[in-house]
């Protein structure tokens, strides 16, 4: 069952507390789960209204190593939010988390250079092709030793805990959009041995902030066929909140300040928080249905489907369960009813946005459920009001006038897998294509979806999304 305890892993409207001791790294789905990239070069990050980074064009990533990797630093802290978490860092959200990050990169070399090596990727061009891995093998040299560190001395992790979690989400992000999902799940395997190490201690702001980061990585790494290890320890383990967490009455600042916790930002987290931690635990039932699929299990005897199909019960008991526990104001939220008559502008299109995008991807778990575990039983009625919800807060979204969220790829993928109608297919298939500016692999998804469509239309059954992928470029990655 849905372990109440995935909660813990959302914040609201603490101030930061941010760590001061430097650290010191790595070693080194059915349908949908895997899908190709062309490039090892890193062309999407994008933010989540699709307007590109603006990449720095005075300097490389070498020239800004010689001096200290400042430029490639002030980079990612002046760019826009990485995609994977364009919907969860939103609104006035983002200029906190560039001081989070600006913090920890300052206190730990660890960190630093896991920033570094994640922004070097825009510049990954032929001159200076091997930059980005020159600074990544030196932070995951660091991050080896930290985890290690960690996790033999209890007397380091309170100190330790969120320089180790940052380098991890930068690191395994990097390994995602760099086609290593072996050493992605490497990172994150050693980032929940860490985090093990943390259970029934509490957590700071800062560390959950970044475990729900990491979980929305793993849940991308597990639907490409890692193991989903830091989703399982985060799934398991409640931590104590921390009394740091929430500041008392006398903190607020009556005098609002771009630094401090405004009247408007506390309404905004206040208002998006339960949104979030709904959108986590459908990254857990995302991770669930992956691990019963045949790249993540045996499958294809008795024993096996009796297995299988009594995992599936249970997933789609919880899929009911999250649903009737839908935040109360997700409703009003995906349908457009929140607007400026109710809060300012901007919050009601944050939160907006996000929620259409939480349901969404809550939608797609039953599609890709169906696929995974009855993909020889024609649909549900749950799979074809999933594939409509979905249709319909795509189009909902379109009206706004702006384009897609990248985090919006895997339901559309999950829905045009499932439709017959040809104009639908054309239209969800150009929808992904047009996210090409955001993500760099919605070509290929595209070209993905293409066939499956002709394999399921020539053999009336269900092609696998992840096989065809293979089958088309000899490779397959994460949504990325």
């Amino acid at each position: 069952m849905l372990d109440p305890g995935v909660l813990d892993w959302s914040f609201a409207d603490a101030a930061l507390d941010l760590p001061s001791a430097p650290g010191t790294r790595d070693t080194g789905p059915v349908d949908g789960a895997g899908i190709p990239r062309q490039s090892n070069a890193y062309h999407g990050l994008h933010n989540s209204l699709g307007t590109p980074r603006q990449a720095a064009s005075t300097f490389s990533p070498a020239s800004s190593t010689d001096t200290g990797g400042h430029a490639l630093v002030e980079h990612f802290l002046a760019s826009v939010v990485p995609p994977i978490l364009s919907s969860v860092e939103i609104g006035p959200r983002w200029t906190s988390t560039k001081m989070l990050l600006a913090s920890l990169a300052g206190s730990s070399p660890m960190v630093r250079l896991a920033m570094m090596a994640f922004s070097a990727l825009e510049y990954d061009v032929p001159r200076d092709s091997n930059e980005h891995r020159k600074l990544y093998d030196k932070a995951a040299r660091q991050y080896a030793s930290h985890a290690g560190e960690v996790c033999r001395n209890s007397a380091v992790e309170t100190g330790h805990l969120a320089h180790g979690l940052a380098a991890a989400f930068f690191l395994a992000y990097s390994d995602l959009v760099t086609n290593r999902v072996r050493d992605a799940q490497g990172v994150l395997k050693e980032a929940a041995r860490m985090l093990g190490q943390h259970r029934g201690q509490p957590l700071s702001t800062v560390e959950r902030r970044l475990v729900a980061w990491i979980r929305l990585v793993d849940g991308r790494a597990s639907s490409a066929g890692a193991d989903g290890s830091f989703l399982a320890e985060t799934d398991k383990t409640s931590h104590p909140q921390s009394t740091a967490e929430k500041p008392a009455l006398d903190e607020v600042p009556s005098d609002p300040s771009p630094g401090g916790n405004t009247v408007e930002d506390i309404l905004f987290d206040v208002l998006y928080a339960p949104g979030l931690a709904f959108y986590q635990r459908v990254q857990s039932i995302m991770a669930r249905v992956s691990n019963i699929d045949p790249w993540h299990r045996a499958r294809g005897t008795v024993s096996d489907e009796t297995e299988v199909m009594a995992v599936a019960a249970n997933i789609t008991n919880d899929l009911r369960t999250l649903e009737a526990q839908r935040p109360a104001l997700m409703d009003h939220a995906v349908t457009g009813a929140l607007t400026e008559q109710h809060i300012a502008h901007d919050i009601a299109a944050a939160i907006t946005r996000s929620y259409r995008v939480y349901w969404a991807n809550y939608q797609a778990g039953h599609i890709h459920l169906h696929r995974v575990a009855y993909k020889h039983l024609p649909p549900t009625v749950e799979v074809l009001d999933a594939r409509a919800t979905i249709k319909r807060t795509a189009r909902l979204l379109e009206q706004t006038g702006e384009q897609l969220p990248v985090n919006f790829i895997w339901p559309l993928l999950m829905a045009s897998c499932e439709e017959e109608d040809l104009a639908e297919r054309a239209w969800m298939i150009q929808s992904i294509r047009n996210m090409q500016s955001q993500a760099s692999n919605a070509k290929p998804i595209a070209d993905v979806l293409e066939e499956v469509h002709r394999r399921q239309d020539a053999t009336k059954q269900r092609a696998d999304v992840r096989q065809t992928s293979l089958d088309l470029f000899n490779m397959s990655f994460a949504v990325v």
